[in-house]
C-alpha cells in the first residue's frame, strides 16, 4: 500500500493524502491559470508525471506511481469542488499547497527536497506546455527556405 512508500511511515494518513493530491492542485493551478485546463496542458501534465514514475530519485517512484493512478479523476474531482472562479480556485489551492510545507519538514531533508523539487518541476513544465505543444505542431516549424 501507498502508507509503505520508504519515508513517509511517520505521516498521517491525511499527511499522504495532502502530498499525493499535490500534482491535480498544481496541475489546476498552473494549468488552469487562465480559466480553462485545455487538452494539451492535460497531456502534457499527465506525460511529464508517468516519466516521474521511472525517471526520478528512486525513493519517489512508487509515490508517483500512486499519483499518477487516477490522476484525471483526481484532476477532475477536484475541478467540481474548487470555485469557478479563476481567482477564488486559486487563492483556495494556494492556501491548501501551503499546508505541505509542515509535512514536508516531518520527512527526511533529502526527500523532502526532492519531492519540493518535483512539484516545482511540475508547475514549471505545466506552464511551459502550450509552447511545447505549439512547437510540436508541424504547421509551426519553420519551412526550409527555397
Amino acid at each position: 500500500m501507498w502508507t509503505l512508500i520508504t519515508g513517509f511511515d511517520q505521516l498521517s494518513k491525511e499527511e499522504i493524502d495532502a502530498l499525493v493530491e499535490a500534482p491535480a492542485l498544481i496541475t489546476i493551478l498552473v494549468g488552469a491559470a487562465d480559466g480553462d485546463l485545455d487538452r494539451e496542458e492535460r497531456t502534457w501534465s499527465e506525460r511529464l508525471l508517468r516519466s516521474r514514475t521511472y525517471n526520478n530519485p528512486k525513493t519517489l517512484n512508487e509515490f508517483y506511481r500512486v499519483v499518477v493512478e487516477g490522476f484525471w479523476v483526481k484532476v477532475h474531482s477536484e475541478m467540481a469542488h474548487l470555485p469557478e472562479d479563476p481567482e477564488a480556485r486559486n487563492t483556495e489551492i494556494s492556501t491548501r499547497l501551503e499546508r505541505i510545507n509542515p509535512i514536508l519538514a516531518k520527512l527526511d531533508l533529502q526527500l523532502a527536497a526532492d519531492l519540493y523539487k518535483g512539484f516545482i518541476g511540475l508547475a514549471e513544465e505545466t506552464a511551459e506546455a502550450p509552447a511545447v505543444f505549439c512547437a510540436l505542431e508541424p504547421s509551426a516549424r519553420k519551412k526550409p527556405a527555397g
